[in-house]
């Protein structure tokens, strides 16, 4: 019996073999290397492409199976896969792979110059990836897919499809593999997607779906994995998505998804309980309580929930989810306690994520752990004490617990646990006492950072006893204080950047710091260094801020700051620095911010600033001893958007050409200060935590802008000796929001269109020489909420309605003993309803050019005039007699008439006394 079962078993698989070699030698397709129509529709798919003499160069011979990334069976000769990925082929195709019949498996991903206008396959197929591949024009491809019975995986990844189709009946129900990864459908998920149920895998990530998540979706009950982010999603997640047994991982982040989700993940009777290990929910709406019941998922790994508006306290079954590793709850609006219950049992763990919520941790000091935590991000949670389980924690490498409530001292076990910690954040705590040490990093990296933020705590001490190793070193607003250690470059040779403002440092600034080359962010700022600033920056070519404000540093600017070309901000005020701002500066080409105010400068305002710092968006020089005129070369500087030379001794008039700054015209935001574009994320990072600031007197008091800078357009001359008028030109700049130009000499009439300054909130006027009326049109500035016009020589009805309605203080309008109207006295019946000169249509300026030209005109006609008619007198005699004799005769009877009328009066006020007296 069983020798009869051999033999039959053998025929079979002879036949089976005759039938191949029958098939593979039948006719003209048979060539003795491949088949030949198979070989013609390779050739014509490469003639198909631009530059084809070049393209597949290998593709040569009558052999089509040699050609590389061709791969034919070894039995039939047919070609079955044809792999062309990151060849770099292109062109604008038509695909018709149709001779093919053969083929399985077809890549041409990651071709990004390949574009595919119409598409046809053969029937046999079941790999497709054309990831990469354009086919935005390409609108049958849902057709043309929906011909492969066979398919089993479609990777239409970054393809720019706009248009995802529809098919009354599903045809390649095999699929098991569906990534339809960044494509832009901007639509509902389609219906028929639904009706895959073989399919496994499923990526629909970013892809603006809108709409919601249908009910349908248990119908893909072999579903494995499904992952939508990215997306517009919204309302309810359908509680049907429970009744997937198979699905192990779900990715529903950055969607607009919104309410509970104890309908889809509190139902114990869902199966999906027993098979999810992923559940990515972050950024979207959900609100209400997390399930209770989340610790039966027991084979979950990584739990998500953060940046959403869930609320209450934090199941205590979540300790036992013994096989989590990833738990972020972070930035949602949860309260209540921690305490060991919740992480009992959690030793899979390595990443905990709680920050942004109101939680409070209270942990027995006393317990380990049955976990090593590779992150911990506890930021805006309630701490208190520096937790002590943390020194069984020696995989640390990132912990955030800034703004933690944490009032201690670090204590000395920390030192035996920094070896592995590359990201320490502490800021915003009251830790006090010493600075910790820190071990020296213990990495198998080559270029790993260390980032060490310890900012606004109140640590004291010295610095040169401690040690950090670190790549960013913030320690400011603390109470640190003594002298910048000597052999910082030694202690921390690549740094990037270091912080120690708003301390009590003092010395000179070490000019070893020249030695860290790899330096970018400099910031000393509000400390008491004194002395010189050292005279060796020309070997950090990647420095690119620079504070040295607020100190007590002396002497004049080294000529070696010009060198640091890449320098994007340069703050040196509120010191005693003083001379002239050296020529050097010219070449920081990418400066950005120059503030050398409250100093002891001196000379003119250079006109290479105009000429050279193109880039420049904040130039501050107020509270020196500049002179001279305001450089024409200043309005070059087209991404101007605040100006500050007050409280100088400059003279000349205000340049018309101050309406060329485009950046306060256009109120341009783009583009400003953004400084995170470097490829370096490290230098991001590093940018992001220095706090750009500029001093401005805006609204009658000086304030500090810093996170607000970016939005901020102002212009101050104030306090110098200009003359002049206003210039009509500055009414153009509709995005300022403060203008200061008082305790000048300026003249004329404010400018009758001042309202076209659409964007003013500050305005100050005063203590100038200007005249005329208030022009109607500053009722205009709906944003206006300081105003001072005072001890200016203006007359006539102070305007009314709209935001001057509030500004109702007198002293805005005093010293102006013209002025009338509320706030001040009424005007009289016979004041202009309208200020004179301002009428609408109208312009002081052309008015008053007007009224200058015809009484010069007349003056200069009356010279002419009289000129001309003593000449005629002076050279003929006889004319000279006749006129003379004419004012003689008119001269004589002028007076005879007086005479006759004045003794005619003189008689009757003699009668009239005389009666009265009788």
């Amino acid at each position: 019996m069983g020798t009869s079962t051999a033999n039959v078993v053998e025929i079979l698989a002879l036949l089976i073999l005759l039938q191949s070699v029958s098939s593979f030698c039948n006719g003209d397709n048979f060539n003795g290397s491949c088949i030949k129509t198979e070989r013609e529709a390779l050739v014509k798919f490469k003639s198909s492409l631009v530059d084809n003499s070049n393209s597949l160069p290998s593709w040569v011979g009558d052999d089509c199976c040699r050609w590389d990334g061709v791969t034919c069976d070894d039995i039939t000769g047919h070609v079955v896969n044809l792999v062309l990925s990151w060849t770099s082929i292109r062109g604008n195709i038509s695909l018709h792979l149709g001779n093919l019949s053969n083929l399985q498996y077809l890549d041409l991903s990651l071709n990004p110059s390949l574009a595919i206008h119409s598409l046809h396959f053969p029937s046999s197929l079941k790999y497709l990836n054309l990831t990469y591949v354009l086919l935005d024009k390409c609108e049958n491809w849902l057709q043309s897919i929906n011909m492969l019975p066979s398919l089993l995986e479609l990777q239409l990844r970054y393809c720019e499809l706009s248009i995802i189709g529809d098919v009354s009946h599903v045809n390649f129900t095999s699929l098991e593999v569906l990534d339809l990864e960044s494509n832009n459908f901007h639509s509902t998920i389609p219906s028929w997607l639904y009706n895959i149920t073989k399919l496994q895998n499923l990526v629909l990530q970013d892809n603006a779906f809108r709409g919601s998540l249908s009910t349908d979706i248990s119908n893909l009950n072999s579903l494995a994995s499904l992952d939508a982010d990215f997306n517009s999603l919204e309302g309810n997640i359908p509680n049907t998505l429970n009744r997937l047994c198979n699905l192990i991982e779900l990715h529903l982040g950055y969607n607009k998804f919104s309410g509970e989700i104890s309908g889809t993940f509190g139902n114990s009777s869902g199966c999906i309980k027993n098979s999810l290990e992923t559940l990515i929910l972050l950024n979207n709406s959900f609100s209400g309580s997390i399930p209770d019941n989340l610790g039966q998922f027991k084979r979950l790994k990584e739990l998500s929930f953060s940046e959403n508006s869930f609320w209450g306290s934090i199941p205590v079954s979540i300790g036992q989810l013994y096989n989590l590793e990833i738990l972020d709850f972070s930035k949602n609006s949860l309260h209540g306690k921690v305490s060991e219950l919740h992480l009992l049992n959690l030793r899979s763990l390595f990443e905990l994520s709680m920050d942004g919520n109101s939680l409070v941790f209270d942990i027995d000091p006393e317990w380990i752990p049955p976990f090593q935590l590779s992150w911990i991000h506890l930021s805006s949670c309630e701490v208190g004490p520096f937790p002590q389980w943390l020194r069984t924690q020696k995989s640390i490498r990132f912990l955030d617990m800034s703004n933690a409530s944490i009032s201690d001292n670090i204590p000395d076990w920390f030192e035996n646990i920094s070896s592995n910690i590359v990201s320490l954040d502490l800021s915003y705590n009251q830790l006090f006492g010493t600075l910790p040490t820190f071990r020296k990093l213990n990495t198998t990296y080559a270029n790993e950072y260390r980032i060490i933020l310890l900012k606004s705590n109140q640590f004291d001490g010295f610095l040169t006893r401690s040690q950090f190793d670190a790549t960013i070193l913030d320690i400011s607003n603390n109470l640190l204080h003594g002298q910048i250690p000597q052999n910082i470059s030694d202690m921390m040779p690549s740094l990037r950047h270091l912080s120690l403002s708003n301390n009590y440092l003092n010395g000179t600034v070490p000019a070893t710091l020249c030695r860290i080359e790899s330096l970018q962010i400099l910031d000393l700022s509000n400390n008491q260094l004194s002395g010189r600033i050292p005279s060796c920056w020309g070997n950090l070519t990647s420095l690119t801020v620079i504070d040295f404000s607020s100190n007590m540093l002396s002497g004049d600017v080294p000529m070696s700051l010009g060198s640091q070309e890449s320098l994007v901000s340069l703050h040196l005020q509120n010191n005693t620095l003083q001379g002239k701002i050296p020529m050097s500066l010219r070449n920081l080409e990418s400066l950005e911010t120059l503030d050398l105010s409250m100093n002891s400068f001196d000379g003119f305002i250079p006109s290479w600033i105009g000429e050279s710092l193109s880039s420049l968006k904040v130039l501050s020089v107020h509270s020196n001893k500049f002179e001279g005129e305001i450089p024409l070369q200043l309005c070059y500087l087209a991404s101007l958007r605040i100006l500050n030379l007050a409280n100088n001794v400059m003279t000349g008039t205000i340049p018309n050409c101050f309406g060329n700054f485009t950046a306060i015209a256009m109120h341009e935001q783009k583009g400003q200060w953004d400084y995170y574009a470097n490829a370096d994320p490290i230098f991001g990072f590093a940018r992001a935590s220095y706090g750009e600031n500029v001093q401005v007197y805006v609204k009658g008091m000086e304030l500090e802008y810093s996170i607000t800078l970016r939005f901020l357009y102002s212009i101050d001359l104030s306090g110098n000796n200009f003359v002049g008028e206003i210039p009509q030109e500055l009414m153009n700049l509709s995005g300022l929001q403060n203008l200061n130009l008082s305790t000048n000499k300026l003249d004329g009439h404010i400018p009758w269109n001042i309202g076209k300054l659409s964007s003013l909130e500050s305005l100050d006027l005063s203590e100038n020489e200007l005249s005329g009326s208030i022009p109607f049109s500053i009722s205009d500035l709906n944003f206006l909420s300081h105003l001072n016009l005072s001890f200016n020589h203006l007359s006539g009805r102070i305007p009314t309605g709209n935001q001057l309605q509030t500004l109702d203080d007198k002293s805005i309008y005093i010293g102006n003993d013209g002025l009338c109207g509320p706030p001040l006295n009424n005007c009289s019946n016979d004041a202009d309803e309208l200020p004179k000169g301002h009428e609408k249509g109208s312009t002081t300026r052309k008015d008053d050019s007007e009224m200058v030209w015809f009484y010069g005109g007349m003056g200069m006609g009356f010279a002419a005039g009289f000129v001309g008619v003593c000449s005629i007198l002076y050279f003929n005699d006889s004319w000279r007699c006749a006129w003379f004799g004419l004012v003689d005769r008119v001269y004589n009877k002028l007076w005879v008439t007086i005479a006759i009328k004045a003794n005619q009066v003189k008689r009757k006020f003699l009668r009239n006394k005389l009666e009265g007296n009788a």
